[in-house]
């Protein structure tokens, strides 16, 4: 068998490397880049197959002016030499052919001397300079040469050398080329100044649809898309609206059930309480009845038999104090019976109080301000577990020697702050929450109110809850005032 490659292996890793740079650009980008890339190939490809076709039109350009230009100098020769005197052509003959394209021509006498012919040669020597050499060399093709004698009176007085000369045609292929090369990069720069405008407009909806997700993640289901001209993004953004909807539908089934799942855990608790309070109670109090009639008769036995009943009425007395300290805590835990009955400043005030004598040397405060003598039952007990919880995590796990709890009610803006602040140790981080501080969030989700724990300075931990309360149910108290106990 073939052992598999490693995913970790050189291989396997340089391929995402040597894309890393173009990952790390936007969409736009990349498409620009291509179509650059493209034209790039597309204008080197052009340069290859213009250098091409300009050698094969220079080199057949250049043959057929020979071509010319000997059967031009051949006639010129033989007519001055039949119309001059002996010597007069020779003289006369640079007058007549000094200017052809394409060709270079050389007059020489019988001892091998060239006639001069500047007016030719300086202006291929300008066509000349006008291209490049690396041009030059490119296009440039092997020249060809031919030898007219110069003939007269039957003797031969000097030649005329005729050479092709690619200079003219390669000038011509320059300025051409050049010309299409400005009209090829101005069409170029049009096209992708049109194609960065088009596809900004095209990938508008794509932000648009990412700001969006952005949105849902922080929870706001409500937000939509304005459908785009671009019919598949109008279809991507008919989903993302559907999925806010569908979201947002969940949530708000999520919230009315907690709600609901609150408010029978609170009943129930509340059945529990009354049940505690009516049927246990009594039942605790009958005992001590008669307990108490027990001892009484315990006079009347023996004085042996007397101590003996007198030991076991201490014992069952002890017993009954325990259940009835029992009770009282059950009842504070599962629901306050105060709740409802008295002022909720009363009933929170009664809970610091409970806290401190069971936490000496610890200091807890109390400030209430604005704060209403109730709000109905799924308020005042989220608030009151609110701050039982978050007094009973400050004292038992970060070692709190001060807690402060400050409850403010703004009838304006309908709601209800608590921010509760002490100095212990703090919450470790990324530490998961508890089972209490989870039923904190699904009691305050349930009211669709929100909370946040944050670190306090220097030390400790503090927690910020904002609980909804409608204006009506809202009502003042005299006075801020601030219960403490010390």
């Amino acid at each position: 068998m073939t052992p598999a490659r490693d995913a970790s292996s050189p291989a396997a890793s340089s391929r995402p490397a040597s894309f890393a740079w173009w990952q790390r650009h936007s969409l736009r980008a990349q498409v620009l880049a291509a179509v650059v890339a493209i034209n790039l190939c597309a204008a080197l490809l052009a340069v290859v197959v213009i250098i091409a076709n300009a050698r094969r039109a220079t080199e057949t350009e250049m043959l057929s002016s020979l071509a010319v230009a000997e059967r031009f100098v051949q006639e010129t020769v033989e007519r001055l030499a039949s119309a001059e005197g002996a010597g007069g052509s020779l003289a006369q003959l640079p007058l007549h052919i000094s200017r052809l394209r394409h060709v270079r021509i050389r007059i020489e006498d019988q001892a091998g001397n060239a006639l001069d012919i500047a007016p030719a040669a300086a202006e291929e020597e300008e066509h000349e300079g006008d291209v490049p050499a690396w041009f030059t060399r490119l296009v440039s093709v092997e020249g060809q040469e031919s030898i007219i004698p110069i003939v007269e009176n039957g003797a031969r007085v000097g030649q005329v050398r005729v050479a092709g000369e690619a200079s003219d045609e390669i000038a011509e292929v320059w300025e051409d080329m050049s010309d299409l090369a400005v009209l090829a990069v101005a069409v170029n720069i049009a096209i992708l100044a049109a194609l960065y405008f088009v596809l900004g407009r095209l990938l508008m909806p794509l932000r648009t649809l990412s700001a969006g997700m952005f949105e849902l993640e922080a929870g706001r289901f409500e937000h939509r898309l304005a459908p785009p001209r671009v019919r598949e993004l109008a279809l991507i953004a008919d989903r993302f609206n559907a999925l806010g909807a569908a979201l947002k539908a969940a949530r708000d089934d999520n919230g009315r059930l907690n709600e609901r799942l609150v408010s029978v855990q609170d009943d129930e608790r509340r059945h529990i309480a009354s049940d505690l309070h009516d049927e246990l109670g009594p039942c605790v109090f009958g005992l001590r009845a008669n307990l108490e009639s027990i001892e009484r008769l315990t006079a009347r036995a023996e004085p042996a038999l007397g101590q003996r009943m007198g030991e076991r009425i201490a014992t069952m007395t002890d017993i009954l104090d325990r259940i009835q300290g029992l009770n009282r805590r059950l009842l504070r835990k599962i629901r306050p019976m105060a709740l409802g009955h008295v002022p909720l400043a009363a009933v929170l005030a009664d809970l610091v109080a409970d806290f401190e004598s069971h936490s000496p040397g610890r200091s807890i405060t109390l400030s209430t301000e604005g704060l209403a003598e109730r709000y109905g039952d799924s308020v005042d007990i989220t608030l009151y577990r609110c701050i039982q919880e978050a007094v009973t995590n400050a004292l038992r796990h970060g070692d709190a020697r001060n807690i402060a709890i400050i409850l403010r009610a703004d009838r304006r803006a309908g709601r209800i702050d608590l921010t509760i602040e002490d100095d212990g140790t703090g919450i470790v981080a990324d530490a998961p929450h508890g089972f209490g501080l989870i039923g904190m969030e699904e009691r305050i989700g349930a009211l669709g109110g929100k909370w946040s724990i944050l670190p306090a300075e220097p030390s400790g931990t503090r927690i910020e809850v904002i609980i909804p309360a409608h204006p009506a149910e809202l009502g003042l108290s005299a006075a801020p005032e601030r219960l403490a106990a010390q």
